[in-house]
């Protein structure tokens, strides 16, 4: 069998076009759905427990099989009837003015404060709106002129420091991560999270 990162590359598509090429060359399903084990294990459509000795489930197989075989053309499945999803203005107007009170607001704080369904605040935000949703907290970009200055300060000190004291002094240095201080309460990642445009920096 092929390896696991062999059959990520498989897609359904894929083995319905396999099974259309393997139906236009007189292969049976049985034969069409062995050769697709093998390269997508479990991941074949229609697969059980698959083995050498045990059948084969290939019932997906046989009805594109019959379907090929019968004329059918595409690999694509048939357009099925309902109701087609659609976005109102109002809609998409009322998720862009609750982001812009707040962008690390969740899709479910959205559709509780907007009234709409999850699925569709999030389908507004990423299609509609072109939002993604990235970590915007970047620590070099909260720093007031007063920080800067006071880092910039106590850089100078080091610096005289090491050309007084030498190799000396780097042993005495412990760096540290931010968060070990105290009074320091981290974010998590995904509190800082932000809905963004493709286009902002």
């Amino acid at each position: 069998m092929a390896s696991a990162g062999a059959s990520g590359t498989v897609t359904v598509e894929d083995q319905r076009l396999y099974t259309k090429i393997g139906t236009l060359c007189d292969k049976n399903p049985k034969e069409i759905h062995s050769a697709l084990y093998e390269v997508c294990g479990e991941q074949t459509v229609d697969c059980s427990a698959v083995c050498d000795e045990q059948t084969v489930d290939c019932s997906a197989v046989s009805r594109w099989a019959t379907c090929f075989r019968e004329g059918r053309v595409t690999i694509n499945d048939d357009q099925r009837p309902g109701r087609l999803k659609t976005t109102d203005e109002r809609s998409v107007k009322l998720v862009a003015d609750f982001l812009a009170q707040d962008h690390r607001t969740t899709c479910k704080e959205t559709s509780q404060a907007t009234k709409i369904s999850p699925t569709s605040a999030f389908r507004i935000l990423t299609n509609d709106l072109q939002k993604r949703k990235i970590c915007a907290r970047w620590l070099p970009h909260c720093l007031t002129a007063e920080r800067k200055q006071k880092r910039l300060e106590i850089a100078t000190l080091l610096k005289q420091r090491f050309n007084v004291e030498g190799q000396a002094f780097l042993c005495q240095i412990v760096a540290t991560d931010e968060t070990w201080v105290r009074d320091f309460e981290p974010e998590l990642k995904s509190q800082s999270n932000e809905w963004r445009s493709p286009t902002s920096p």
